[in-house]
């Protein structure tokens, strides 16, 4: 009975309390807490543990793949995906359907990211005018590619040969004058030249395709002599608008032997890659048969049935685009016809040339004659 008495009698007290840690909690919840006050400490905190998870993990977004986002961050602004810029901390268009081509663009705009990664290591570079003598000082910013380049165009002008990048000299000679320059293979040179002929090839195309004057080839076979294989180069010549004379090697091909017309017929090959079969004037080569046979090949005759021959003959130089239905596109090179003129005199006085050699070649052929001939010639 007592018992059952002071049971009941407690029961009450336990409600209010239970009602006062609600009370307390729900305003300590409604009250801002002061960091001063988490500081304090945790003695009036009541930890109350529910059964209920609250998930705590936030949304996350598709796999990032492009490098592009190395130098961005994808953030969320009121519920749409941002990309801000590590560099100049602009936002742009974070949705990954829209692709990452506008953050690519606007790295290459960026003017924070260019001051800060595109610092290179400069110096001070000496110029002196010609024209008056004056040095000034110029800033200088060493380029790989730049120069590459310039040792390409080194190698074409003085025809140094490929191998030169091999030897042990001229990479020592760079390291001394330029530590930070990667000395390429021969392979690499020889890709650069081909790049840069391809290159200047097409703007030599675009400006044949502009040019108003006609085009006069010559073109010129030898065998060279340490290797005994026949060559031809081909020559473009032309008078541009401010009426200067240009010529341009246009092509350099090796011709196997013999060197028959059927061989050498790649001339037409070569005015058809350049484009300018219909822009021809005269083709100028040596006085031989052979080259009468490709240009009768090429052009058809020079008579009265040039135009039936014209008919017959597929795939050559269109003649009605050529100077006279083509009757001056061959001309014979005349250093070449006087060459012939002189060796032919020269065979006239052929026996007393072999007496004045073998003259010059008994006093020179040992030292002690040749310092006998100098005495008697001071006497």
């Amino acid at each position: 009975m007592s018992t059952a008495g002071t049971s009941a009698s407690h029961a009450p007290t336990t409600r209010s309390r239970s009602a006062t840690i609600s009370q307390a909690e729900t305003q300590a919840a409604a009250a801002p807490r002061s960091d001063s006050a988490a500081a304090a400490g945790t003695d009036d905190v009541l930890e109350i543990e529910d059964d209920v998870a609250v998930s705590s993990k936030r949304k996350r977004g598709p796999k990032l793949k492009s490098k592009v986002w190395l130098e961005f961050d994808r953030i969320e602004l009121n519920g749409v995906w941002k990309a801000k810029c590590k560099w100049c901390k602009k936002h742009l268009g974070g949705d990954t359907r829209n692709g990452t081509s506008h953050l690519s663009g606007h790295l290459e705009i960026c003017p924070d990211r260019a001051v800060r990664k595109g610092i290179k290591q400069s110096s001070l570079k000496l110029t002196a005018n010609p024209q008056d003598g004056t040095v000034t000082v110029e800033k200088y910013v060493f380029d790989q590619e730049v120069a590459r380049k310039e040792l390409a165009l080194m190698t074409i002008i003085h025809e140094y040969p490929l191998s030169m990048v091999d030897h042990v000299g001229f990479r020592k000679f760079c390291a001394a004058l330029q530590p930070l320059f990667k000395v390429v293979s021969r392979n690499t040179l020889r890709k650069d030249i081909l790049d840069m002929y391809e290159v200047q090839k097409q703007s030599m195309l675009k400006y044949f395709q502009k040019l108003s004057s006609r085009v006069a080839i010559t073109s010129d076979l030898w065998t060279a002599n340490h290797q005994k294989k026949g060559y031809m180069a081909v020559t473009a010549h032309f008078i541009d608008d401010d009426w200067k004379l240009k010529s341009f090697l246009i092509r350099f091909l090796y011709v196997p032997a013999p060197h028959t017309a059927e061989v050498i017929a790649d001339l037409h090959d070569v005015l058809l890659d350049w484009h300018i079969e219909r822009n021809l004037s005269t083709i100028t080569l040596d006085n031989c048969s052979t080259n009468d046979s490709v240009m009768r090949n090429m052009v058809g005759t020079s008579n009265e049935n040039l135009r039936q021959r014209m008919d017959t003959v597929k795939g050559k130089l269109p003649l009605s685009s050529c100077m006279l239905q083509g009757k001056l596109v061959h001309m014979r090179c005349a250093c070449h016809i006087l060459n012939l003129v002189v060796k032919d005199g020269m065979s006239v006085m052929e026996h007393g040339i072999d007496s004045i050699r073998e003259i010059v070649g008994f006093w020179s052929a040992t030292p002690k004659r040749h310092e006998n001939l100098r005495k008697w010639q001071c006497k």
